[in-house]
């Protein structure tokens, strides 16, 4: 008979099983402290390593100097270089790392442009944590089946 130690390891072993764990790098930007914790506390676990920037020009610093990365979550409008800016020109550079743009803008033209850039995806504020989790691990696994 197991006892409840025994159980909790064997299923701790199926789940690894199932699920290798991977380690993932995340650039996050937002010029707000408290967008930028709640993506930090959202998104972070022991196995991802979390790079922050809280402007459009810090982003593309860390984007050059720490590259490459799983994923970068930005904040659309930012001070100096908004988030939109820094993905297309990520593209005209071919690097296609997934990008996933958070915004409370209701832009109509938006969606399309962040459709047009590919690898993307825009998510509206307010979002809960289960929504953003769901979009950065989408957005991931398609990357990484690429």
């Amino acid at each position: 008979m197991m006892n409840a130690s025994d159980n909790r390891e064997s299923i701790l072993g199926e789940l690894a099983a199932l699920a290798p764990l991977q380690v993932s790098r995340i650039a996050i930007a937002d010029d707000d402290p408290d967008s930028l914790a709640l993506l930090r506390l959202a998104l972070g676990n022991p196995m991802t390593e979390i790079c922050e920037a809280t402007n459009g020009v810090e982003l593309v610093q860390l984007l050059l100097e720490n590259d490459p990365f799983d994923l970068v979550v930005t904040d659309v409008l930012m001070p100096w270089i908004e988030g939109l800016a820094i993905l297309r020109s990520a593209r005209r550079a071919d690097v296609m790392t997934p990008v996933l743009l958070i915004t409370g803008l209701t832009r109509p033209d938006l969606e399309a442009a962040v459709d047009r850039l590919g690898n993307a995806k825009l998510l509206h504020k307010p979002f809960g944590i289960s929504e953003l989790r769901a979009a950065a691990r989408d957005l991931m696994i398609g990357q990484r089946l690429s």
